[in-house]
């Protein structure tokens, strides 16, 4: 019953949103820290990307879809949203030294910032769903 409302979703999302913030967060330390290692590749966090596929496929879930032989490599497996986590990629495309270090310390500074506001954000919206819920309750 608590699994189909609004709010059970909102917390999913909000704390698997925070949990890859806080994860981002320290690959950005890692980062920054191996600025100058020789041959270092820079590693990212991807989750926001697969969360709005799962969300994608949710929403087209009662459409038809195209057959498709067993045997044949699944291309676009619908997704369930919780079943998404963040996960660590390096980036092994890109070099902007002659050491083949990749690491721009403009963007990870640009990107530290963008993800300790998102952090903040969401603890916020965190916040605001669980005052929501007291006064439901009835206990504030």
């Amino acid at each position: 019953m608590f699994q189909d409302t609004t709010f059970h979703k909102t917390m999913n999302v909000v704390s698997g949103l925070l949990n890859t913030y806080s994860m981002r967060n320290g690959v950005i330390a890692n980062n920054i820290a191996n600025v100058s290692t020789p041959g270092f590749k820079r590693s990212e966090v991807t989750f926001e990307h697969e969360l709005n596929r799962a969300f994608e496929s949710e929403k087209h879930k009662g459409t038809p879809t195209m057959m498709r032989d067993n045997r044949h490599i699944p291309f676009d497996v619908p997704k369930n949203y919780e079943d998404v986590k963040p996960e660590i990629a390096l980036d092994y495309d890109t070099n902007y030294r002659n050491d083949k270090n990749n690491v721009d310390i403009d963007r990870e500074m640009s990107e530290h910032a963008k993800n300790t506001m998102n952090y903040q954000l969401f603890t916020q919206v965190m916040g605001a769903e669980y005052r929501q819920l007291r006064r439901v309750i009835g206990v504030m």
